[in-house]
């Protein structure tokens, strides 16, 4: 389906363009874009990839990733029926779906990248997204947000009261959402149109050389190993429960650290600078602050515990980050360079027009669907910095505080880039075949937009 998407966005871009005489735009926004994809957006990305393909080689290679899956077993057999119980696979997709919970943005992109590969090597048809491949994209365009982070930064740079005020609908709006894409996926794998059609031989991709992962075996740390990672645990716990209950003499304490280790006032380090009021601000500032360098630490920690040469299985599991970012590259150049040309040629702004239309009409505008968030409805699947740009518009007109901002935001914080996440969890492993995968993404995608409204005018009317 992504084809379909693909060539009518970039045949009626082009149409669009000739008519409005914006070829010029649109050529020059074409290379702007290829140039952004690369330059911009993939080689940043490329460090918090390899990065993280590394950390994976340790949590895989410590024993962890399995005790993980065996410990979500009920959970991921019920999702992932196809595959074998305690498979690596099913730990890389439980670190994911932590990682996208707590709004942890591209450091969850690389923890689903490998399960996307360990899922491929379990998958008969090369090519061809297998049930369990299309379920994980589903699980990630419709992931449950618990703190959206980029939104509530946003509202606040635009100057809302309250810019917390959509983390309980978001919540509720995103549960909703992966329900809906869990059903919709389990739904659309049984229609023939979305069957299992193995590719020719001759377009097969080409087989990635990966290194096997090898049988380990659970290792159990006793003894002292036992002691020191439950006691880094319980210090980590400490230090979060001091901050959300008596925040002062935390900061306090971390400023006369900083003064001892670095010799010098912590002047301008934003940690020192601001406590949030609400206990629950607080919490949520610890988390999203600390989360990737303590699940950094605890895995290295773990690893090492457990017998394993960090250092040497890190840099052998970043070697498969770099191979994993080169293969996404075309993928990610063709998506943004048609989003790119589909915008600037005024294709867009047509679309929008025509669904304003649709909207206004009696039948569907008793329904309560404000039309004033319909260009981020329609943004927010291509391109997640258009829709950021389309949410601080709508801020700018409507005022940071107004119920049409918080649906707005709402959805923003309870959906994904779901065109944008195809191209790259697919491009990774080759598939060409997305079956039912964009179809899930996008209905999903919509009903986590609808429940917005609704939880919205529910609970912030």
């Amino acid at each position: 389906m992504l084809n379909y998407i693909w060539l009518v966005m970039v045949v009626l871009s082009v149409a669009v363009a000739l008519a409005t005489g914006t070829l010029e735009t649109v050529s020059a926004g074409m290379l702007e874009r290829a140039k952004f994809a690369v330059i911009d957006l993939m080689l940043p990305m490329a460090g918090m990839i390899t990065l993280w393909m590394g950390i994976m080689r340790l949590v895989e290679a410590s024993g962890l990733i399995r005790i993980m899956a065996r410990l979500l077993s009920p959970v991921m057999s019920f999702l992932f029926p196809d595959v074998p119980k305690g498979h690596p696979a099913l730990g890389s997709i439980a670190m994911n779906m932590g990682a996208n919970m707590l709004g942890a943005g591209n450091a969850a992109t690389p923890m689903g990248l490998r399960a996307m590969e360990q899922l491929n090597r379990l998958n008969p048809n090369p090519g061809v997204a297998s049930n369990a491949m299309v379920m994980l994209l589903a699980l990630n365009t419709s992931a449950i947000t618990l703190i959206p982070t980029s939104t509530i930064a946003l509202l606040q740079a635009r100057g809302a009261a309250n810019p917390t005020d959509v983390i309980a609908p978001s919540i509720l709006a995103s549960f909703c959402g992966t329900v809906m894409a869990v059903l919709i996926c389990r739904t659309l794998q049984h229609f023939p149109i979305f069957r299992v059609v193995p590719l020719p031989v001759d377009q097969q991709p080409e087989v990635v050389a990966v290194e096997e992962e090898a049988a380990v075996e659970e290792k159990r740390l006793h003894g002292w190993r036992r002691g020191l990672l439950w006691l880094s645990v319980i210090g980590f716990l400490a230090v979060m429960i001091g901050y959300v209950a008596n925040p002062v003499a935390v900061v306090e304490w971390q400023k006369q650290a900083y003064q001892i280790v670095l010799g010098k006032a912590p002047d301008g380090v934003g940690w020192f600078l601001t406590i949030p009021g609400q206990w629950y601000m607080r919490l949520i500032k610890f988390v999203s602050v600390t989360a990737i360098p303590a699940a950094m630490g605890y895995f290295v920690l773990y690893a090492a515990l457990a017998g394993v040469k960090v250092f040497e299985q890190m840099v052998d599991g970043a070697k498969d980050g770099m191979g994993v970012v080169f293969r996404v590259i075309p993928y990610v150049v063709a998506m943004l360079v048609a989003v790119s040309m589909f915008t600037q040629s005024g294709a867009l702004r047509v679309l929008q027009a025509l669904a304003v239309k649709v909207l206004s009409l009696p039948v569907i505008s008793s329904l309560g669907f404000p039309v004033e968030v319909l260009p981020l409805v329609i943004v927010r699947p291509l391109s997640g910095g258009a829709s950021t740009g389309v949410l601080g518009s709508i801020a700018a007109e409507h005022g940071a505080d107004s119920l049409i901002t918080k649906i707005a935001a709402t959805m923003n914080g309870s959906t994904e880039t779901t065109l944008y996440v195809a191209a790259v969890y697919f491009g990774a492993v080759g598939v060409r075949r997305m079956r039912h995968g964009v179809p899930t993404g996008l209905l999903a995608d919509g009903c986590a937009m609808i429940f917005s409204v609704i939880f919205c005018r529910w609970i912030l009317s």
